[in-house]
């Protein structure tokens, strides 16, 4: 029916009202926001300085702190590498002396002299060696005054000619001094070497006494220097080696690898600072020779004298991080005082803002802002009045007084929510008038206005509950909510409404007769949702208008147009529902019969429509094939199918994916290409899959439909004929087909054991494909009495109810868990 809108209904009203509201709101953020800002940024100011000179202070403090703990540190090492050092000096002298005292006791020896003088080789080797065990030596040679080795302990058997002593400038020295000593490499080992001669009672020959350094003589003097003492040996061409140390072998790697590399003929210099600011070192050449030296490297651990003083930064970092705190803390402090009553303010402004106007603004001092304070009070009582107006009108119809649509959609919530938890039943009535566009049109709005308060008014009358609702919808539709009314009752009421418009109406001299069709739908009898509810009154006051009943209760029957153009709408929504992901894949396992496992699985695709709920596939599919929106539907199931099947496979589940193919998807070029590139994505094998393609969709362009037919099977792809015996194809045409499988159709599984004609058409249909080398599947397998006959036809595969029905992912996953043994996959699903 035409609606009738005059200027003063609520929607008028708001669009005038709304915008006052909004700007009087934002008159209130303009009046306080420079102030309000003003105050948090003193405030922040405050806070933001106070912090950053502390933390600067604190910093610089700790700065300097830390340097001169470093320069303490440093000079406290520096000094005791320096009194190490003059002790490893001191004690290297004093092991000198006493080696020296050893080896002359050992040049005394009568047995050693007699040995010499009777030039006994043997005799002479084995005197020294046990001197040698006797002191301790590592080596030990006797030299005779024209400088070639008589004998020496570490040599084995005749020595054939004699060899000169390597160290000539020692016995020199021992010629001069009476003794000479020096540390040398031999074998580029360093030792410690002590000559003095061999008196009878002139020198008749030269002893030299070597003795190993090595880590033991290291540690000895380490506990003497309190340092770590570390000798090195260099070598032309073979660069540095560490021979014995008191280093752990990372800081010994480390001490190797920070000496400097050989260059000339000299010993590379040593740096005071040759490993940076981790150590102090001090380095001293023992023995040094064309080709090669011996150098001893004392050093103390910067790092370790440096620790001596965490505890002190650990102080220091606590203090600095309470005064900090302190000083935020009052800082917070002192800014909430300062900015407390702007606070208080903005809160209210705030509050104002959310439209909760019962409380009024803090009491402030007599200042600015309490001028400020009291504007907003007198704001927020306009504002408050005039919103309370508007909810007002919001809710009510402005020309009849009743409730608009909104007060009355709200108020069947609440009554279908009360009805449900009570279970009672709760009626809507709808109203329209009829014939009110020709009183518009003809005697103008003015009367028409005059004639929807009159029919408001009879409305009031008829409805003697206090719990009953009129409302106006809008136009000349009105609604009438019964609650605890059931449909007799309903429909009693309604009687009533018509009984009292049957009064004529006199406006302006005028008599008008009022008529109205009214629909009657019951909670929850024709719907339980307030939407269905109203809808369904909605269907019926249509038919009571068409068939001039006056009111008719709601029907099923009276949905069939509706469904009819409800299902036009939904074709129109296909493509958002590909592209808005609406779909969903339910999977339907299928039991191999010989080895009564789940071998694999049918995708089915669902639609989940966000306002309709559950589409059913019939409804939509045919819709879909008719406009050519199957083509997206495929692509998205196949996308989806191939990923599935690829994450099952990953996770050791090989189950074989069937998809459906429609005529269309056959007729375009671009399936096989399609299926390469999904194959290729998820690194998938085609013998996972089994195309299902119905008898019909070979019969609009067979040429096409088989070309596409048979490059999916030169791709590896199994097919099947779906729905087998519903279509038209002829053998022929099937032989020439590259399929493996036949379905038979549901419609003659489902009563095959009562339907003797079905059961002969399906074991016509096994033996026919056996035949022909195919295997069967039997789809609507719903009882245990069906299973049992198609195991006896030696049918291959079943597919139903009986089985399971068809789930989505997260559902069929557990039941595949739980029927996991070879025979435990054959119980129905409940």
């Amino acid at each position: 029916m035409a609606a009738h809108l005059p200027c003063s209904s609520p929607s008028c009203i708001l669009q005038r009202l709304s915008p006052l509201l909004c700007a009087a709101r934002k008159a209130v953020r303009g009046l306080f926001a420079d102030r309000v800002s003003m105050a948090r940024f003193v405030a922040h100011q405050v806070i933001v300085f106070v912090a950053l000179l502390l933390v600067a202070i604190q910093l610089v403090t700790l700065v300097a702190l830390n340097w001169a703990v470093s320069e303490n540190a440093r000079e406290s090492v520096r000094k005791e590498v320096d009194v190490g050092r003059r002790i490893f000096g001191r004690v290297m002298e004093d092991r000198t002396q006493q080696l020296t005292t050893a080896a002359s006791v050992l040049a005394s020896d009568f047995g050693l002299r007699q040995a010499l003088m009777s030039n006994d080789h043997a005799t002479i080797v084995s005197a020294m060696a046990n001197h040698a065990a006797r002191i301790g030596a590592a080596k030990m040679m006797l030299i005779g005054l024209d400088r070639r080795v008589i004998g020496e302990t570490a040599a084995q058997g005749n020595q054939g000619e004699r060899p000169l002593f390597p160290f000539p400038h020692l016995i020199e020295n021992a010629e001069r001094k009476g003794a000479a000593s020096a540390i040398a490499l031999i074998d580029d080992a360093p030792f410690q070497l002590v000559v003095v001669p061999v008196l009878a009672p002139v020198p008749v020959a030269w002893v030299m006494v070597a003795f190993t350094v090595d880590n033991k003589l290291a540690q000895d003097l380490s506990l003497l220097t309190g340092l770590d003492v570390s000798f090195a040996t260099w070598a032309r061409g073979r660069g540095w080696h560490v021979a014995a140390t008191t280093l752990p072998p990372p800081k010994t790697s480390a001490l190797l690898g920070a000496l400097a590399p050989p260059a000339g003929a000299a010993v590379p210099p040593i740096s005071p600072d040759l490993l940076g600011a981790d150590f102090l070192l001090s380095g001293s050449v023992l023995g040094r020779e064309d080709n090669a030296a011996v150098v001893a490297i004392l050093q103390s651990s910067l790092g370790a004298a440096i620790a001596r003083f965490d505890g002190l930064r650990v102080i220091l970092l606590a203090l600095a991080a309470f005064s900090l705190c302190a000083t935020v803390v009052g800082s917070l402090l002192i800014a909430r005082s300062i900015s407390r009553p702007v606070s208080a303010l903005a809160e209210f402004a705030r509050r104002m803002e959310r439209g909760e106007y019962d409380q009024g603004p803090p009491a402030t001092r007599s200042d600015e802002l309490g001028e400020l304070a009291a504007s907003f009070n007198r704001m927020r009582l306009a504002i408050a009045a005039r919103e309370q107006q508007i909810k007002s009108m919001a809710l009510q119809d402005a020309l009849t007084g009743l409730p608009n649509r909104a007060l009355f959609n709200e108020r069947l919530q609440q009554a279908v929510g009360l009805a449900r938890r009570l279970a009672q039943p709760v009626s809507v009535l709808l109203i329209d008038l009829n014939r009110f566009k020709e009183v518009n049109d003809t005697l103008g709005h003015h009367v028409g206005d005059r004639l929807l308060c009159e029919v408001a008014e009879r409305l009031r009358a008829v409805l003697v509950r206090a719990s009953d609702t009129p409302a106006r919808l809008g136009g000349d539709e009105f609604a009438v909510l019964l609650p605890t009314a059931s449909e007799a009752m309903a429909e009693a009421t309604a009687r009533k409404i018509l009984q009292a418009f049957e009064a004529p109406v006199f406006v302006e001299g005028r008599q008008l007769d009022v008529g109205g069709s009214i629909g009657i739908a019951t909670f929850p009898d024709h719907g339980d949702d307030p939407n269905v509810l109203m809808s369904r009154a909605d269907a019926a006051m249509y038919v009571a208008k068409r068939k001039r009943m006056g009111c008719a209760v709601y029907d099923v029957a009276f949905d069939t147009e509706a469904e009819s153009h409800g299902r036009l709408s939904l074709s129109g929504e296909l493509r958002q529902a590909v592209d808005e992901d609406q779909l969903v894949l339910y999977y339907q396992p299928r039991l191999d019969l010989a080895s009564g496992r789940i071998t694999g699985v049918e995708a089915l695709v669902r639609w989940q429509h966000p306002v309709r709920g559950f589409v059913p596939p019939d409804q939509f599919i045919p819709f879909a094939e008719q406009t050519g929106c199957i083509r997206e539907i495929t692509r998205w199931v196949m996308g989806r199918a191939f990923e599935q099947c690829a994450r099952w496979r990953a996770a050791g589940l090989a189950l074989e994916v069937s998809i459906n193919l429609s005529a269309r998807d056959l007729l375009g070029p671009e399936l096989p290409q399609r299926c390469a590139e999904l194959l290729a994505s998820h690194d998938a094998s085609p013998q996972w899959f089994r195309l299902e393609i119905t008898e019909s969709a070979l019969i609009d362009d067979p040429a096409r439909a088989l070309d596409t037919v048979a490059r999916l099977h030169e791709m590896g792809f199994s097919l099947s004929i779906d729905d087998f015996g519903t279509g038209y194809s002829s053998l022929a045409q099937l032989k020439r087909l590259p399929v493996a499988e036949l379905k038979i159709d549901k419609s003659f599984v489902i009563d095959m054991a009562r339907d003797p004609d079905d059961m002969t058409i399906v074991r016509s249909v096994i033996d026919l494909a056996h035949n022909m080398g195919l295997s069967v599947v039997a789809e609507g397998v719903e009882t245990d009495e069906v299973r049992q006959l198609l195991c006896a036809m030696g049918c291959d595969y079943l597919q139903g109810y009986h089985i399971c029905k068809p789930l989505p992912v997260t559902q069929l996953e557990p039941w595949l868990a739980r029927r996991g043994a070879p025979h435990g996959t054959t119980a129905k699903e409940t």
